[in-house]
């Protein structure tokens, strides 16, 4: 399983080199439409010139990271039920020992009347 991983990698790590090679042209980002200007920010640049393959790549990165901080969002209130299940489990295993100690000495003490 774990050399199919690797296989599988290698196979979108080549796809990605060639995607980059055949994709060198620019491209040209910009953050607003044209004839559009935020006051105060006259001087700022407003697009960059990057090649395809780097904007491609970008925004596939961009996506990934929205994608796990959304995820890891999503799954807080698993985690909490998950410490608080985990909590309770804990103080039941500390209470069973407990009881399971004071069942013994009981049964020690009523051996002995018994026996006496």
């Amino acid at each position: 399983m774990r050399y199919l991983k690797y296989l599988f990698l290698i196979v979108v790590a080549v796809a990605a080199i060639l995607l980059a090679i055949a994709n060198r042209g620019p491209v040209t980002l910009s953050a607003l439409p044209e004839g559009v200007t935020v006051p105060g920010a006259e001087g700022l640049p407003t697009s960059v010139t990057l090649p395809v393959y780097l904007a491609v790549f970008l925004s596939v990165f961009l996506g990934v990271v929205i994608g796990l901080v959304l995820e890891m969002l999503r799954e807080t209130d698993h985690r909490k039920a998950e410490r608080r299940f985990k909590r309770e489990a804990e103080r039941l295993d500390r209470e069973n020992k407990r009881l399971t100690a004071k069942a013994g000495e009981e049964d020690d003490d009523i051996l002995g009347l018994t026996k006496g």
